[in-house]
């Protein structure tokens, strides 16, 4: 569908709306997610959660990883925004992203104040602190189990935590290192209880030749403490880190504290997914090098993967736009035979049939993605029906 090709991240209606592509329909709400929550036993309280679903999600079928994000009443739109962004362009795979709400946030992220003397600004901070074993428990016995018992996930899950949810995340990584199988610790706060996380990461590294996972750590221009006890990590990842551990620390000096987050999130998702995009000679040589290439992703990654109804579609829509058409085909006519029950599969392939010239196969093709898109009342119907209204003049215009 045209309005898919170019403008993913909204809804279909809004989108047929705004290009003039059929009569607009009363405003509706552009929403990114949801909020719920559950009841915790092992924290003793209601937890609320923000849920984010990937569009690809309504099609009853496809599973997905899980980014579990750390202060997202601050963090969860510019984050959402990057998943669903670089999904739509091929850089990652649509994810799932679950929001956990802080109710106490010093006292869940920070681990316990051992080691060094409590200065009188920090001691109201590092008494509250000291649960943050218990909040780890939460996440593997109750929040994780319930995610993936209500929604239709990938065994590849994602942690994300800014300050003290990345000193949280490195926490993780000491403790749990087979809950994630990537975590991105955005300026965390390393410094404390004197880099204590640090020197335990010294101790647990050597001890664990069998880890396989992905670390991404990042600081802006911050100094202090916060900045050298980063570099100890680096030092230590460097120095320690076991061959299945793949770790990047990555300064960012053009960022403070506070901005710091939004180009973490953006190059550490990119880095704990490098070979997603598929590469041009790859797109070249047509959908069956589209499935080697996944199917090489499947044994990096360790978990089913697949070109997505969305991918292959932004494939077969490229080829078209440059006026490779039986290429085109190829791969829409791939999408009708995966995807048999999405309309949009059927009008997309009626495009590329259109630009060949067969406009009687065109029009089958856009009847079906109506008849289709009748049966739920999809959001795209009007513009499918367009599509077909269109197709039909054209038809009786050569008669």
């Amino acid at each position: 569908m045209r309005s898919l090709r170019f403008l993913g991240l909204f809804s279909l209606s809004v989108c047929t709306a705004l290009l003039g592509l059929g009569t607009a329909r009363a405003e509706e709400p552009i929403t990114v997610g949801t909020r719920t929550s559950i009841r915790s036993e092992i924290l003793d309280e209601e937890r609320p959660l923000m849920i984010s679903l990937p569009a690809a999600y309504e099609d009853g079928r496809s599973r997905f990883p899980v980014l579990y994000l750390l202060d997202p009443s601050t963090r969860f739109h510019h984050t959402t925004a990057t998943v669903r962004t670089l999904a739509r362009i091929g850089h990652l795979p649509e994810m799932i992203v679950v929001g956990v709400v802080n109710t106490d946030r010093t006292r869940d992220l920070g681990p316990e104040w051992n080691r060094a003397e409590i200065e009188d600004d920090m001691r109201a901070t590092v008494e509250r602190a000291g649960g943050a074993d218990r909040f780890l428990q939460f996440l593997a016995d109750e929040l994780i189990p319930h995610v993936e018992s209500t929604y239709r996930t990938s065994p590849f899950r994602v942690l994300v935590g800014h300050s003290f949810g990345g000193l949280f995340a490195v926490h993780t990584l000491n403790q749990r290192p087979d809950l994630f199988q990537a975590l991105l610790a955005i300026s965390p706060s390393l410094w404390w209880d004197d880099g204590a996380i640090v020197d335990r990461a010294r101790e647990l590294l050597p001890e664990r030749p069998e880890l396989q996972s992905r670390l991404f750590v990042t600081i802006g221009d911050e100094g202090g403490d916060m900045l050298a006890q980063t570099q100890a990590f680096e030092e230590a990842l460097r120095h320690l880190a076991p061959e299945g551990l793949s770790w990047e620390v990555r300064y960012l000096m053009d960022e403070d504290h506070g901005s710091v987050p939004v180009p973490s999130v953006h190059y550490g998702l990119r880095a704990f997914f490098p070979r997603w995009r598929v590469p041009p000679f790859v797109v070249e040589e047509g959908i069956a090098a589209v499935d080697r290439h996944y199917a090489s992703l499947t044994a990096d990654l360790g978990y089913p993967v697949a070109a997505s109804e969305n991918q292959i579609n932004r494939l077969g829509y490229g080829a078209l736009g440059i006026g490779e058409i039986e290429k085109a085909l190829s791969f829409f006519q791939a999408n009708v035979e995966r995807f048999p029950k999405s309309a949009n599969v059927y009008d997309s392939l009626g495009e590329a049939y259109e630009a060949s010239g067969d406009l009687e196969r065109a029009r089958d093709l856009y009847r079906q993605a109506v008849d289709l898109a009748e049966q739920d009342d999809g959001a795209a119907l009007d513009a499918f029906r367009e599509h077909l209204a269109a197709i039909e003049e054209k038809l009786a215009g050569a008669d």
